[in-house]
C-alpha cells in the first residue's frame, strides 16, 4: 500500500511536515534577522561612540558626519582624566555600586530563603506587600526618602546613596522563585544530621542558588551604576557625585555642550559595565532560564 507521504514524495509535492519544517525555519529566519538588525544598531551607536572618543570636539559636530576619526588622539581621555574630576566620580560610583550590589544579594537571598522555605503566619500577605511596592513609581517616595536622610544627617555621604536602596522587592521575588525549585528533602536531611538553618543557609542554599544570585547581581549592578535621579536629589558636593551626574555636568560644561569629553566619559562608564556582564554572562543566562521552574 503506498501511503500519502510516499505519494507527495513520488509525485514531488511537500507534505504537511514539510510544510511545518518550512514555515519553522522562516520564522526562524525573519527572528534572527530582527534580532541581528537591533544587535547591529546597538553595538553601532557604541562602536561610533568609541571612535568618536579619540576624535576634537569640532570633528564631532561636522557636517556630514565621519565614522572613522581623522586623527586620532588621547587628548580627551587625558583631559578628562587630569584636568576633570571624572577619576573621583568613578571611584564614588564603585564605593556606592558594590556595597549595594553585596547588600542586596545578602538581603534578598535571606527573606528569598525564608519565604521559600519556611511557614509562618500571614506569609502570603506579607510577600504580596513586598510586591505591591513595586507598583509604585519611586517619584512617589522621593520627598518622604530625602526628608528621612536629610533628617538623619546623611547628604553628602555614601550612605545616602546605599542604604536607601540596598533592599529590593524585585530581588526576594526573584530569589524566591529560584529557591522554591530547591528541593525541600536537602534541608531536611541537613536538619536530621544536626544543621542549624544559617549552616544550611550558608552550605546549602547559597551554593545551589549561585545562578539567580549572579543574574540580580546584573540586574542590581546596571540599576546602581547607571541611577541618576536619587544621586541628583541628596548630592550637592562635587566631590560625591556619580558618574551619570559627572555625564551631565560634561554635557553642560562651561555653558556649552563638550561632546569630546561627554563621549570619552561616556566610554569609560560603560567600561566596568562590560567587564560585570562578562563575568558572570553564563550564570546570568543559567539563571534567567531556570528562575521559576522546578528542579
Amino acid at each position: 500500500m503506498v501511503t500519502g507521504r510516499e505519494t507527495n514524495r513520488r509525485s514531488g509535492r511537500m507534505g504537511p511536515d514539510a510544510w511545518i519544517r518550512l514555515r519553522e525555519l522562516l520564522v526562524a529566519l525573519v527572528t534572527h534577522l530582527i534580532l541581528a538588525l537591533f544587535a547591529f544598531i546597538a553595538f553601532g551607536a557604541m562602536f561610533w561612540m568609541v571612535l568618536a572618543s579619540f576624535k576634537p570636539a569640532s570633528e564631532i559636530i561636522r557636517m556630514p558626519p565621519t565614522f572613522l576619526p581623522a586623527a586620532p588622539s588621547l587628548v580627551s581621555y587625558v583631559h578628562i582624566l587630569s584636568e576633570q574630576a571624572f577619576g573621583r566620580y568613578f571611584l564614588n560610583s564603585v564605593l556606592v555600586a558594590l556595597p549595594t550590589v553585596l547588600l542586596i544579594l545578602f538581603s534578598s537571598s535571606i527573606a528569598g530563603f525564608v519565604f521559600a522555605k519556611f511557614e509562618f503566619p500571614a506569609k502570603e500577605i506579607i510577600f504580596i506587600i513586598i510586591l505591591s511596592t513595586l507598583m509604585v513609581p519611586p517619584a512617589v517616595t522621593l520627598l518622604p526618602l530625602f526628608r528621612l536622610v536629610s533628617n538623619l544627617g546623611w547628604a553628602d555621604t555614601y550612605q545616602a546613596l546605599i542604604i536607601p536602596v540596598c533592599v529590593s522587592a524585585f530581588g526576594i521575588f526573584l530569589v524566591r522563585q529560584f529557591m522554591e525549585g530547591i528541593p525541600s528533602e536537602l534541608l531536611d536531611a541537613g536538619r536530621i544530621d544536626g544543621a542549624s538553618n544559617w549552616w544550611i543557609y550558608r552550605h546549602l542554599i547559597l551554593p545551589l542558588s549561585i545562578s539567580a544570585l549572579s543574574a540580580l547581581a546584573i540586574f542590581s549592578f546596571l540599576a546602581n551604576w547607571d541611577s541618576y535621579l536619587w544621586p541628583l536629589v541628596i548630592i550637592y558636593d562635587e566631590s560625591m557625585r556619580t558618574l551619570p551626574l559627572g555625564l551631565a555636568h560634561l554635557l553642560g560644561w562651561a555653558s556649552r555642550p563638550r561632546y569630546d569629553l561627554f563621549l570619552t566619559g561616556a566610554v569609560i562608564t560603560v567600561v566596568p559595565v562590560i567587564v560585570f556582564y562578562s563575568v558572570f554572562q553564563s550564570r546570568f543566562v543559567r539563571g534567567v532560564t531556570l528562575t521559576g521552574l522546578k528542579y
